[in-house]
Formats: C-alpha cells, structure tokens, sequence
C-alpha cells in the first residue's frame, strides 16, 4: 500500500474548490478511495487547513469539511521528535520542513504539493499532482 501525505496546498485546492487547481488536486486526493493508498495529511496543516477555510466560509462550514476529510485520511502527528528534526532541516521554509519531518517519522512514501521547489532537500520526495497520479499505485 502506498502511503501519501497530501499538503496544505493541494487540500485548500480540493476543499476550498480552487478553480486553476482542483481538478488535478481531486483526481489525486480521490486515490485514497483505492485499496493501494492510505492517505495522510500533517497535524500541523489541519489547524492551517481550519482557519483559511474559516475565513472563507465560516467556521461551522469548515469543521464540518474537516471532517468530511479526515474520514479519508490519517493525521500526522507533530511531536517533538519532529519539530526537533525539523530545527536541523536543511529546508528553508519552516512549514514545509515540519511536514518532510512528520511525514519521515510516520512513514509516508511521497508527499503530494503543489510547491515541490520548497520540498527539494526534503527526506521524502515531493510530487505534483500530476505526476503523482502518472505514477503506478502498486
């Protein structure tokens, strides 16, 4: 089974109905409903994930979206092993380096974003959407 965590990024795509974006981020997000994908997203990013969407749409609209995600995916957790990894991180963007981090500790194959160039020096390698749906499942 492959194991994908899905960032912040291409979530708010898919929940927040991005329209440049969605469709690749929902083909992608969807794989999850297939027996080869288990399907994470990091600790840190839901708390990100609820107030972007608060602000857009309320926040009794966001828990409940939340929710509806979180049937399909298992979250990270951010303990302090992690954010100790992650001070040593040589990933320039903090947030990014805290999801590489979470995601080695749990361990997750691919991360799937749509700012690969910030993952570059990440432990894990980074895919867009579209290369990550190019890829074999098994």
């Amino acid at each position: 089974m492959r194991r994908v965590l899905f960032d912040s990024d291409v979530l708010l795509d898919v929940l927040a109905q991005r329209k440049l974006f969605v469709v690749a981020s929902a083909q992608a997000l969807n794989t999850v409903t297939q027996a080869q994908v288990q399907g994470y997203v990091s600790g840190h990013a839901v708390t990100n994930i609820f107030y972007i969407l608060r602000r857009q749409v309320g926040g009794e609209v966001a828990r409940e979206l939340l929710s509806r995600l979180l049937h399909h995916l298992q979250v990270v957790n951010v303990t302090d092993e992690v954010i100790r990894a992650t001070l040593q991180s040589p990933m320039a963007d903090f947030e990014d380096a805290v999801t590489s981090e979470a995601a080695n500790a749990a361990g997750v194959e691919v991360i799937v974003t749509r700012n690969t160039p910030d993952f570059l020096a990440s432990v894990i390698p980074a895919l867009l959407p579209e290369e990550f749906l190019a890829m074999p499942l098994e």
